[in-house]
């Protein structure tokens, strides 16, 4: 049987590329409107799995998702980054020069701003969703709208490409995505492993409290790959911090240092350890039986 995984978004997204490099080819992808309905599927086995975005090289960290590993736990299991490139599709025939409207989600319009700055009688929608757009422009099915998406979502509903590499600033737009499952696998060794933590320091108004924490790491020359920190849900004025490093909790080093770390810290949870992500190029295709 194959395994359920679940996306924000419609069919063709980013996410559901990343869900392949993820999971491997043979899943069936579980589509959700919301990041939330993620975790909910995962937590009552409606899914077994999830892909999530959770870093944009560009705009920053995906918030959402970072409160939610907070809130839900489910064990990371895997990570991949891939590279973004925008694309204008339409239905087949469309030129540039019929179109009067291109819908895309608010962070791909932002991100392609410079194709409405030279195409100034184009207007720009707002749409939820990259490959929500696509499929809005396949039912529409006429030569004045478009949207901006992935070549992927264009082969999914069926779109003509008009013009790739739309974004702004070519060749630098990566997200990071994180595979989540229910269950913690065994514990990786190797080289090429990262473990990610949530951590909440004891004292938080003591002046040096998360350098003394995070010295813990650096005195061992221990690799921090990303920090982030996100108010905490209960308690005004603390925060929850989300910790990736090199290493897994079965290497000396990276044990002293945990154990180290309790000293100031309220609690430590461990997200998961798992191989080290690399960069993809989004042009996973992945055809339906």
């Amino acid at each position: 049987m194959k395994k359920r995984i679940a996306i924000q978004g419609r069919r063709g997204a980013y996410s559901e590329s990343a869900a392949y490099y993820l999971f491997g080819k043979d899943i069936e992808i579980v589509p959700m409107n919301t990041f939330e309905e993620i975790y909910q599927g995962i937590e009552t086995n409606a899914v077994d799995g999830g892909a999530i975005p959770i870093e944009n090289s560009t705009a920053g960290s995906i918030y959402e998702n970072y409160d939610l590993l907070y809130k839900w736990r489910h064990p990371i299991v895997a990570e991949v980054t891939l590279q973004i490139e925008h694309c204008l599709c339409a239905v087949k025939g469309t030129r540039i020069e019929d179109l009067k409207q291109v819908l895309s989600h608010p962070q791909g319009l932002a991100q392609c701003s410079r194709f409405f700055t030279s195409h100034p009688g184009i207007q720009k929608v707002a749409f939820y969703d990259t490959a929500g757009s696509a499929e809005e422009i396949a039912k529409r099915n006429n030569h004045t709208d478009a949207a901006i998406a992935s070549a992927f979502a264009a082969s999914v509903y069926g779109l003509e490409i008009l013009a790739k590499n739309l974004e702004n600033i070519k060749g630098v737009n990566f997200t990071r995505f994180y595979a989540i499952q229910k269950m913690q696998p065994k514990i990786l060794q190797g080289n090429d492993v990262k473990t990610a933590l949530l951590f909440e320091l004891s004292d938080s108004q003591k002046s040096g409290a998360l350098y003394e924490a995070l010295g813990c790491f650096a005195k061992r020359n221990l690799n921090l790959t990303r920090i982030e920190s996100r108010p905490h849900p209960d308690h005004p004025w603390e925060y929850i911090f989300h910790l990736s490093f090199e290493g897994s909790p079965e290497d000396k080093l990276v044990a002293e240092a945990l154990q180290e770390l309790q000293r100031y810290t309220d609690f430590i949870y461990r997200l998961g350890t798992f191989r080290a992500g690399k960069q993809e190029f989004l042009n996973y295709h992945h055809t339906a039986e």
